[in-house]
């Protein structure tokens, strides 16, 4: 007669940690494309279209206004 070398209920183990891989790629998966398409400000139009020349850190914040 031949044994099983697995003991019970490791293949309950393995189905549930495939499962949650998957489940955690997915989140992960949708999360970056959540970020990738976010409307964020491209970076090289404000490269193009910022300010020339330097201003004041008070200027800019407004300190004292």
């Amino acid at each position: 007669m031949s044994q099983s070398t697995q003991a019970p209920g490791t293949g309950r183990r393995v189905l549930y940690t495939v499962i949650a891989l998957v489940v955690g790629l997915g989140a992960a998966g949708a999360a970056t494309a959540a970020v990738v398409d976010s409307f964020s400000p491209d970076d090289s139009a404000a490269r193009n279209t910022g300010p020339t020349e330097p201003v004041s850190p008070g200027q800019l914040l407004g300190y004292g206004d």
